[in-house]
């Protein structure tokens, strides 16, 4: 298991990460996004077209303000899309979801 906090950094350092839920939503839909990442407190309409989007949803234990935090802005991020993972293990959250779609 990773360490999502460190693995968030490290992308938004190394690789290409937008910040907040119209960005997210916008890198799907122009198919650039490989992963959105919400927190549990994402509003159910953006929780949903995140979802419609041919992206795989990790869903971060934190609030907004904890992911804001993770990402190391001072602000709440609800949603965010990873389009570039750079050096960080972030992808390696894809093999959680699929495991979790399983069960």
């Amino acid at each position: 298991m990773i360490n999502i906090d460190r693995a968030l950094r490290s992308s938004i350092r190394t690789g290409k990460v937008v910040l907040g839920s119209n960005l997210a939503l916008e890198a799907g839909t122009k198919g650039q996004a490989k992963l959105f990442i919400s927190a549990i407190d994402c509003p159910e309409e953006v929780a949903v077209e995140l979802k419609k989007a041919d992206v795989p949803v990790y869903s971060y234990s934190g609030r907004g303000k904890d992911l804001g935090s993770a990402c190391g802005k001072p602000f709440s991020v609800a949603a965010l899309a990873v389009i570039e993972p750079g050096e960080s293990e972030i992808m390696a959250l894809l093999r959680e979801i699929r495991g979790n779609e399983d069960e």
